[in-house]
């Protein structure tokens, strides 16, 4: 139906079951397009204009073999063991997926909020905003995953247990996909005088979920790397969110978003997402710093040719909101508080977050302050907010109850008003990011994916590369697609 779009919007209360109003029929009506524009497998022969048919050169098989099983082991149903990581698996119904850490980097992982604000100032659109966490519950909307589609190669899926709305428990099978993915060359060195090659392959563990909300589907992968790194993916795919182009504007051109079909519309809007991140490094006790790389000014003594440049640290003395800057290459630093230091640079042990590792830089929710989206996700107008662990009240980054709260700035604003002490503390990072979508029309009637995410990288953690201890490999499933009088192992 997203591409025949019916523009009147039903209010129901919920209590009495009934339908109070439906707004937009007293707009004049709109030509509901008719074009057929399918994905599905059995719908595709009757497109009007797009693909009728399979194309006639497929893909051949590439098949996911691990002929020795997987490298990971799982114990108590939810604890993961694999190359130096330790942690456990959790679900529930409002984050999802969670992650729990026994290795002494982040004690939990999870996403705590979403925010879809849509930018278009016709009725009723103004207040178009899905709160995809706190209003639908991500655990609720998870998908039951297909083998040998959502999740390839030799694969350990977990269960999640929900209740209804009646109380009334419920399984979702296969809910948590979790799998080992090859990931590139993890490092290689080449010596020049005398040919000699080391390389070695990555693999990482990915423990994934994907979640239908309403239109669109959100694919969520948790990434634990050979050297060290915890990723945070994010991928979008599914259906825009379409109307008809509103009264007053140019049918051919809408002026809040993009014709993806005939008389289709769909607007300009943001995909808002909240990641939780109850830091321990190497300890409960840990310090938050701001980092940024910047030209040092000529000097006579110490800069006298301009060529220097270095990062600058701040430490966040107390509780606030911080903003990515791509121009000064801005990342923050999470150290041990409690006496724990690196043998080698005899500084306290560290982590640091990284945004945008996946996909490009991204800005803070473009709402004006005064919108109602933005007061009720106001979480979402920084890209960091630091604040002292509190497991009783803060939870969720707009309230308790995002869409029954009537007050305005709740969650995070509200909690660091006081401006309490973060220094040596427990503390918590809240990760705001996101992607702003202006549609194309090659994302009609499904839509690729695209991606976002972050990434926490050890920076002083270690003692060295982490993975110099890879014994040589070399693939012997691999094949040249000519033979070659010149076959050799180059990785040995």
């Amino acid at each position: 139906h997203y591409a025949h779009p019916i523009d009147i919007l039903p209010i129901v209360d919920l209590n009495s079951k009934t339908c109070i109003r439906i707004d937009g029929l007293e707009r004049p009506p709109t030509e509901i397009p008719q074009a057929s524009v399918n994905y599905h497998r059995d719908l595709l022969e009757t497109n009007s204009y797009l693909q009728t048919a399979w194309r006639s050169d497929t893909l051949k098989a590439l098949d996911i073999v691990q002929s020795e099983g997987p490298s990971f082991t799982v114990q108590d149903n939810n604890h993961v063991a694999w190359q130096n990581w330790n942690f456990r698996v959790g679900f529930n119904y409002r984050e999802g997926l969670t992650q729990f850490n026994d290795r002494p980097v982040v004690n939990r992982l999870s996403l705590v909020e979403m925010a879809v604000p849509y930018a278009d100032p016709n009725p009723p659109f103004s207040r178009k905003c899905a709160f995809d966490v706190g209003d639908y519950g991500l655990g609720f909307c998870s998908n039951s995953l297909e083998l040998g589609c959502d999740c390839l190669g030799h694969i350990h899926y977990f269960d999640a247990a929900l209740n209804d709305s009646q109380g009334k428990p419920y399984v979702i099978k296969k809910a948590i996909c979790m799998h080992e993915e090859d990931d590139g060359i993890l490092w290689k060195h080449v010596e020049y005088r005398n040919g000699h090659n080391e390389a070695r392959r990555a693999r990482e563990l990915v423990i994934s979920q994907i979640c239908t909300v309403v239109n669109y589907e959100y694919l969520f992968y948790i990434r634990f790397k050979m050297s060290g790194e915890i990723e945070y993916e994010i991928r979008l795919s599914g259906e825009l969110s379409t109307n008809a182009p509103s009264a007053g504007e140019d049918a051919e051109n809408p002026d809040h978003g993009v014709l993806v079909a005939q008389n289709v519309n769909a607007q300009i809007h943001q995909h808002m997402f909240c990641a939780r991140l109850d830091m321990a490094v190497d300890g409960d006790d840990n310090t938050v710093s701001e980092i940024d790389m910047v030209s040092h000014p000529v000097d006579p003594v110490k800069n006298p040719h301009g060529n220097v440049f270095g990062p600058v640290e701040t430490v966040l003395e107390t509780e606030g909101s911080r903003t990515y800057d791509a121009n000064k290459a801005r990342y923050w630093k999470v150290v041990n508080a409690q006496g724990k230091v690196n043998p080698i640079t005899n500084k306290p042990t560290a982590y640091k977050l990284v945004p945008f590792t996946k996909g490009p830089a991204q800005p803070t929710v473009l709402t004006n302050d005064e919108s109602a989206v933005s007061k009720k996700g106001y979480f979402a107008t920084k890209h960091l907010w630091v604040t002292p662990y509190d497991p009783g009240v803060e939870r969720y980054p707009a309230g308790e109850y995002t869409v029954q709260q009537v007050e305005n700035n709740q969650g995070l604003p509200a909690w660091t008003q006081e401006k309490e002490s973060i220094v040596g503390k427990d503390v918590v990072l809240w990760h705001a990011f996101g992607v702003a979508h202006v549609p194309r029309v090659e994302d009609f009637p499904v839509m690729n994916c695209e991606m976002t995410g972050f990434a926490l990288k050890p920076d002083g953690f270690l003692l060295g590369n982490p993975a110099i201890d890879l014994p040589p490999e070399t693939n012997s499933a691999s094949k040249l697609n000519t033979k070659s009088d010149e076959e050799g192992d180059c990785c040995s």
